[in-house]
């Protein structure tokens, strides 16, 4: 025979496991860019790869381009897609896109 306290047990411990499986997934808002700056506030920023190619952050992390200062860090760097970044990302050294928003990329 079962005792109780096995039964009660099993009870608490299975309502546990479907409240825990059912919960909603909370997304990180990537449009937020606090969401960025919780790993990146202290991050250096480096130049661009190509040299032809205005710097649009200051090492502090403003901006030297201050009309880029309204969007989001998501919305020049879109290739972030999840946090934490997959390695597989940060390796492959994704630059930003500039023709997403200039008819063609901005130089110095």
């Amino acid at each position: 025979m079962v005792s109780a306290k096995i039964l009660l047990n099993s009870a608490v411990f299975i309502s546990v496991m479907a409240l825990g499986l059912s919960a909603p997934v909370i997304a990180e808002d990537l449009s937020d860019n606090e969401t960025c700056l919780e790993c990146h506030a202290d991050t250096e920023r480096a130049p661009p790869s190509n040299p032809d190619r205005p710097q649009v952050h200051n090492p502090e992390g403003g901006f030297f381009a201050e009309d880029h200062e309204m969007w989001s860090c998501n919305d020049c760097h879109d290739y972030i897609t999840e946090i934490p970044h997959p390695d597989e990302l940060i390796e492959a050294g994704n630059e930003v896109d500039c023709t997403n928003c200039h008819d063609e990329a901005p130089t110095k």
